[in-house]
């Protein structure tokens, strides 16, 4: 994916967005996040049109090293086996394919939980892709040699990443434009808490 477009989805995940979900197995790692803005087209029209489930999967040389400020070790675990577990994202610290971000990520948190692949000093330079983000008191880098944008209908393409994206912001000019009056859409928490701006 070119950097545009791995722009628009960072920020697509982090501006409201939570880590809710992970999982590491074989040659895979896999990222969830809730609450992303990104249209989804397959809810009933008198939904809400935010994208409820996006995972960022990596495949060939993958590895996962999570990050925290905590005294304890098994709030990974919680969140991959607990569907109540969040950690919402740090608004706009989520990137990708920023090597130096993701060393800088490192000097925040005490602790590292290598939880998956061997870590090391060339493993940062060396990852053809990667993802990082800070989400409170954790965080984490995760990275491999493929990566794929996967949600509910199954693969994104770059295309339709940027076209969700677009039509996100438009349906949330709509519903602050509709909010109140007899055609208001269904209550969405991203939309409630991305405020416009007055003019005035």
């Amino acid at each position: 994916m070119d950097i545009n477009t791995l722009n628009i989805l960072s920020d697509a995940i982090s501006e409201v967005g939570s880590w809710q979900w992970w999982d590491a197995k074989d040659d895979r790692v896999l990222m969830q996040f809730c609450d992303v803005l990104l249209y989804d087209e397959a809810k009933p029209e008198k939904d809400t049109h935010t994208t409820d489930v996006l995972a960022i999967r990596f495949r060939g040389r993958s590895f996962a090293l999570f990050l925290d400020n905590l005294d304890e070790d098994s709030w990974h675990k919680r969140l991959r086996d607990d569907g109540a577990v969040i950690y919402p994202v740090d608004t706009y610290t989520l990137a990708f394919d920023d090597r130096d971000g993701a060393e800088a990520l490192l000097k925040d948190y005490k602790n590292r939980i290598p939880v998956k692949g061997r870590i090391g000093g060339e493993t940062l330079p060396r990852a053809d892709h990667l993802l990082f983000a800070g989400c409170g008191v954790v965080g984490f880098i995760v990275g491999g040699d493929e990566m794929a944008v996967i949600g509910e209908n199954g693969l994104y393409t770059e295309e339709e990443i940027v076209i969700s994206s677009g039509k996100w912001w438009d349906y949330w000019k709509a519903y602050w434009k509709k909010r109140g009056t007899k055609d208001a859409y269904p209550k969405d928490y991203a939309c409630e808490i991305t405020i416009p701006v007055r003019e005035d």
